[in-house]
This record gives structure tokens, C-alpha cells and sequence, in this order.
């Protein structure tokens, strides 16, 4: 199975990863949109999705891997790989988000149905500028280059096609060390919003990508949550 093998590409559409889940499309399918009316990202965000920016949604088949909880971190870890070829210093923001120079230019949202595993990234491209309450950059901001959007997603679908096929055959193990290279707040002091915020020392991710977390009571682990500096 090859992503991007059948593709459809809209002007607009409410969001990607909805039009996969309402039709009946084969494994690897892509659709791409130039906007989205009703993008969002994790715990149901808004995704700012306007004119410029790169957003797509594929389909995978969830037997085809063993490790489905690290996959965010896993499809995260190769948009870094991709930035980092074409000359960002970017890092991993656990679970799903990629910034650059401290600003979110990617991100990515896993979503799961009986027969579907349905991924979906944004990538802030050619994007002028933002809302002020929000802290993201594109990489034209921070680079001056204009993208070319289609050899993009291309490429894109190359490097994924690529990470995808060493996670489905040798599931996570392989890129916990290198992931961990690239994660931001990596043994500081940071707070996680889970069910409650808790405080803690970023301590490591363990064997399906979850993060450990050293606090006064003895090490956490999480699966899922929102992770950011004390005090900011």
C-alpha cells in the first residue's frame, strides 16, 4: 500500500480527514484541500486553515501496524526529518506538532474508526500571516521561499511512504533515540494537561512513545495531553 496513490484535491471541503471518513475510499487514498472551513487539530482546535498553507488527510489500514499509539509522534518525527532536508532546524513538540525557530509550522491529528486510520496534516507553507493569539509561523515567514505546493506534498508523500513502511515493519523501536534527539522541553521542568495539569520534569518517552514525566510523587506516564514550559 502506497499513500498518495489515488489523491483528490479540492478547493475546499469542511475537512479532510471528514471526507475520508464518509467515503468509501481505498487504504493509501489522499485528499488535499486548499482551505478548510472546519479544520481542526487535537481535543477539537480550531486549525486555521486559509489560503497557503498545505493540508491533507490519508487513509491507512490499522492492521498494518503493530504500534498505533505512537503513530502521531511517528508521522511528526518524519514532517522533521522533511524540514530538516530542505535546511530548518525543526523540533518535536509530544505528541504531534513541529515547530520551527519556537513557532508551530506543522501539525498532525490521528483519528481511528473500526476499518479506518485516518492522519491528517497541516503544514503552514506559504502562509503571509496569522492571527495574533496564535503562535505559529509558516515556513515562507520564516524562510523568505515561496513553496511550491504540489512538488511539496510530493515530497511529502515520499519521505511518509518511507517512515511508514520502516514503522509498519519494525514498529517503533527504531525511531524512539532519534525522536528523542528531536523533542523540545527534553529534561526541563514542563506542565501537562491531561485530565489535570501536572508538573514535572520531561524525563524521556518510553517503548510506545509515551511520556514520562518525574514529578514529587515518582515517574508518570502519559499517553495523551498538552505539554508546555513552567511558566509560559
Amino acid at each position: 500500500m502506497m499513500v498518495g496513490e489515488v489523491m483528490l484535491w479540492f478547493d475546499e471541503v469542511g475537512s479532510t480527514q471528514d471526507v475520508l471518513k464518509e467515503y468509501n475510499l481505498p487504504y493509501g487514498a489522499v485528499v488535499v484541500a486548499n482551505r478548510q472551513s472546519s479544520g481542526r487539530g487535537r481535543f477539537g482546535r480550531v486549525w486555521h486553515s486559509q489560503e497557503g498553507g498545505l493540508y491533507f488527510s490519508f487513509l491507512l489500514n490499522p492492521k498494518q501496524f503493530k504500534d498505533l499509539l505512537p503513530l502521531p509522534l511517528v508521522v511528526g518525527y518524519a514532517l522533521v526529518l522533511l524540514l530538516e532536508s530542505d535546511g530548518f532546524f525543526p523540533l518535536l513538540k509530544w505528541v504531534n506538532d513541529v515547530y520551527v525557530k519556537g513557532k508551530k509550522v506543522c501539525g498532525v491529528l490521528v483519528e481511528r474508526t473500526a476499518s479506518k486510520l485516518i492522519v491528517g496534516v497541516g503544514i503552514n507553507l506559504n502562509q503571509k500571516d496569522f492571527p495574533k493569539d496564535i503562535n505559529a509561523s509558516s515556513l515562507y515567514l520564516i524562510s523568505g521561499r515561496t513553496f511550491e505546493k504540489k512538488e511539496f506534498l510530493l515530497k511529502t508523500l515520499d519521505n511518509f511512504n518511507d517512515i511508514l513502511r520502516q514503522y509498519s515493519e519494525l514498529g517503533f523501536g527504531i525511531f524512539k533515540e532519534p525522536i528523542k534527539q528531536r523533542l523540545m522541553f527534553l529534561g526541563q521542568e514542563v506542565i501537562i494537561y491531561a485530565q489535570e495539569p501536572v508538573v514535572g520534569i520531561f524525563e524521556d518517552i518510553d517503548q510506545d512513545g509515551g511520556l514520562l514525566l518525574r514529578t514529587a510523587k515518582g515517574t508518570v506516564k502519559f499517553n495523551a495531553g498538552e505539554v508546555s514550559l513552567r511558566g509560559l
